[in-house]
């Protein structure tokens, strides 16, 4: 009997990855490149300039972490505005403007339901998830979830490169959990 294929974090990693390229790219018509190499980590950080972070829960259960150094946030945003006709007037420049940090709440909501729906198309599993928050960050900051401890917790980033070469990265982390396709 041939065993089955076992999903890890990584599958995850990869859909949300493949997610948030898809939606720059028809919200904000950017191509961003995806690294070829995920790191696995001690922990989930919120670091960089501005981070957005989303808790998701159900079959599965995790926290999405966006973390954007202050350029690639401004490049992001800007882009959605311009895809969306407004003005440059109207265009943020600055990564602490409001603008600048609900448009990036909004690109953490459209990632994470594309991503539930991918993941419930794929798997057959559904999950929630809260309202992102989205916070500018000087210190770095550890989340982990109240029933676990770190070392309980997978954690995975991708880092990201936008058209300008500014860096972004993802940091992702699941209950320890194995999704193994029944026939």
């Amino acid at each position: 009997m041939k065993m089955a294929q076992e999903t890890s974090i990584l599958t995850i990693a990869q859909i949300m990855g493949k997610t948030i390229q898809d939606i720059l790219a028809r919200s904000a018509r950017m191509q961003v490149a995806v690294s070829k190499t995920a790191q696995m980590l001690q922990s989930l950080q919120m670091c960089e300039d501005i981070s957005a972070f989303v808790s998701f829960y159900g079959s599965y259960n995790g926290i999405l972490v966006m973390n954007f150094h202050r350029a690639a946030a401004v490049e992001i945003v800007a882009n959605s505005f311009r895809t969306m006709g407004l003005p440059e007037a109207e265009i943020p420049k600055h990564h602490m403007s409001e603008s600048v940090r609900s448009s990036l709440g909004e690109l953490l909501n459209q990632i994470i339901g594309g991503a539930r729906a991918t993941i419930q198309s794929v798997f057959d599993l559904t999950a929630e998830a809260n309202i992102p928050a989205v916070v500018p960050i000087t210190t770095p900051i550890g989340l982990v979830f109240k029933s676990s401890t770190i070392e309980q917790m997978p954690c995975c980033r991708l880092s990201f490169l936008t058209d300008n070469k500014n860096r972004f990265h993802m940091d992702l982390t699941i209950e320890p959990t194995l999704f193994v396709p029944l026939k």
